[in-house]
């Protein structure tokens, strides 16, 4: 799995991830992976309740895809996707708001890289 691959399949897991793929090339003129991992910490933070009890149930699916990918992003993905999943996403700017309710839906993989 490439960074495309993992983009487009984030993507298809998330309207509001391909609405902000589409702004992004716009803004940079092509996909900077590690750039769009800010976005798409971004994007779980809004599916979260404020109060950070978890997840909102109209968001459940949403949230679910797009860890699911990430998850298959860090044990499929080639050396750069694994790092883009790594350090981008589970070390990124803005996890540690979410991370309480976040957490309990990670996979083992990610969770690893959160250790």
């Amino acid at each position: 799995m490439s960074n495309r691959d993992l983009a487009e399949s984030l993507c298809e897991a998330s309207k509001a991830l391909a609405e902000a793929r589409i702004a992004h090339e716009a803004k940079f003129g092509n996909l900077i992976p590690h750039v769009f991992m800010g976005d798409v910490v971004a994007r779980l933070g809004a599916c979260l309740r404020a109060d950070g009890k978890g997840p909102r149930v109209r968001n459940a699916s949403e949230i679910a895809g797009i860890l699911r990918f990430l998850e298959e992003g860090i044990a499929n993905g080639d050396a750069e996707t694994r790092n883009v999943v790594a350090f981008s996403f589970a070390g990124g700017e803005g996890m540690e708001p979410i991370l309480a309710a976040l957490g309990p839906l990670l996979g083992p993989r990610i969770r690893a890289q959160l250790a």
